[in-house]
């Protein structure tokens, strides 16, 4: 399995969201994205935290 070190982003939800909200983003390496299947059209992915780790997999 490959890894790979990356920054998260944090910034300011706008919209509705309260005033102490924050977002976080990370960025993927195209290719995990493609190695998935995932393109503009079928984007669906599942997100789960298990013991410490995040787990993407499509949907």
């Amino acid at each position: 399995m490959d890894s790979i070190k990356r920054k998260v982003i944090f910034n300011k939800p706008g919209g509705t969201a309260s005033k102490n909200a924050i977002m976080a983003r990370l960025t993927l390496p195209p290719e995990y994205v493609k190695a998935l299947g995932i393109t503009p059209e079928d984007r669906e992915v599942i997100i789960t935290l298990d013991e410490g780790k995040i787990i993407i997999e499509k949907a």
